[in-house]
């Protein structure tokens, strides 16, 4: 019983929906009422974060989806809060790359923390086989894991 193809389109939508908000109650649990910084810049962080040597404006640009002119002034206001730093590439004087602080990698490993707590609180009504099963049956849509390698000490960069 294979069903139409517009009930399989009816059940994807749902869960598309459902996936959604559950993503959306993970992030408003997570994130303080007032938060410090807006969706972009942390996207803007986390994004720089995840290259190792840093990242020029132009890539980060790419990676994000947006201008360099709009990456340019997230940035600006990142690093009037002391959270993103401006460093000339050894390789080429001309590039300015951008790496996180000190300061920004605490918040980020806080909030990280605090999204991944509001995850696990949010499949607290299913069993752990409940979550493997449905770890396996997402794993089949093929769709590669966004993880970033730790180094040995298992701190992010």
């Amino acid at each position: 019983m294979a069903g139409t193809q517009q009930e399989r389109e009816n059940l994807v939508q749902e869960l598309i929906e459902r996936m959604m908000g559950i993503m959306r109650k993970v992030r408003h649990d997570a994130v303080p009422n007032e938060p410090l910084l807006s969706m972009p810049q942390l996207h803007i962080l986390f994004s720089i974060a995840m290259k190792k040597g840093g990242v020029s404006v132009s890539e980060l640009a790419e990676l994000s989806g947006v201008t360099p002119g709009a990456v340019t002034q997230f940035v600006n206001a990142l690093a009037e809060k002391d959270l993103v730093a401006r460093e000339s590439d050894p390789s080429d004087r001309r590039i300015v790359r951008l790496r996180i602080t000190p300061r920004a990698r605490g918040q980020l490993e806080r909030l990280r923390r605090d999204h991944l707590a509001a995850a696990a609180h949010a499949f607290d009504v299913l069993s752990l086989e409940d979550i493997r099963t449905l770890n396996e049956i997402l794993g089949r849509l093929n769709v590669p894991l966004e993880k970033e390698e730790l180094p040995p000490d298992g701190r992010r960069a």
